[in-house]
């Protein structure tokens, strides 16, 4: 059975000094966080500002509150169809691999892009080859310095569900590619009604590759037209048919809260509690 950890991102609460940041998470509850450098670090305004200084104030922060990072955010675009620019992303994604590494993040996430980067008539699969292409430069960095890449699978992006990240695991054949299984991020309009054949299959098909799950709420018109991520309680997502699965998962999984609404985390975090 799977042991579940709490967590948010800790650019929901803000800018400023780090140890301030991890020491609110800590006191409302949380035991680890999402780390985007650029959006919560003061001083911090890219990934080009991410010093040993830097990352020791990461590391200073830690062991200040116990909290860990689950999972270093650097969600450059390594799936677009622009060799130039994917080139310079992947090398701003190699960059972060070692401060990774150094403040013992559990994963560094990666973006699989929406599909409205690419040209019109572009396929799931044409943007899964480019992201592929960027791994194959990634991953050997990553089993060398032992740290855990994850993508994160979204219905609207090249990497569109639980079959398309299986296709790209298989492609890749390394260990350190895994998954931050987002259940908001796999329900479409389509499949808003047949929520657990997707939770079926994410067990079935990456459940030994899922490394971090997120949390959030969302909800289309409608029409379908549009969605928006939402509180909790306007959420279409069935999160207890998906932590049905999770629990029989052998591994420990943080759950980490996105767009957390600061006034009322704690209501948030016992809703998530509710599920494990």
């Amino acid at each position: 059975m799977a042991r579940f950890l709490t967590g948010v991102r800790l650019h929901d609460y803000g800018r400023g000094p780090l140890v301030d940041l991890f020491s609110k998470a800590k006191a409302d509850g949380f035991d680890t966080v999402q780390l985007a450098l650029p959006k919560a670090a003061a001083g911090v305004s890219s990934f080009a500002d991410v010093t040993p200084e830097v990352v020791a104030e990461v590391n200073a922060a830690i062991a200040a509150t116990g909290v860990t990072v689950a999972v270093m955010g650097c969600y450059v675009q390594m799936g677009i169809d622009d060799d130039v620019q994917r080139e310079k992303n992947v090398a701003t994604y190699l960059s972060q691999l070692p401060n990774a590494a150094a403040m013992k993040a559990l994963c560094i996430g990666s973006e699989t892009t929406e599909m409205y980067h690419y040209p019109a008539g572009t396929t799931h699969e044409r943007g899964q080859y480019f992201f592929c292409k960027s791994l194959e430069k990634i991953l050997p960095e990553a089993e060398r310095l032992g740290v855990q890449v994850a993508m994160e699978p979204a219905w609207h992006h090249s990497v569109g569900d639980v079959i398309s990240a299986k296709r790209v695991i298989d492609t890749m054949q390394s260990p350190n590619l895994k998954v931050i299984f987002d259940p908001a991020n796999l329900v479409s309009w389509d499949k808003k009604d047949d929520q657990q054949r997707i939770w079926d299959q994410a067990g079935e098909l990456i459940g030994d590759r899922i490394i971090v799950v997120h949390m959030k709420g969302m909800q289309f018109t409608p029409d379908g037209t549009k969605f928006a991520y939402t509180h909790f309680d306007d959420s279409c997502v069935d999160f207890e048919g998906a932590f049905r699965m999770l629990r029989q998962l052998p591994q420990t999984l943080p759950v980490l809260r996105e767009d957390a609404d600061i006034a009322i985390v704690k209501e948030e975090l016992a809703y998530m509690k509710s599920f494990f």
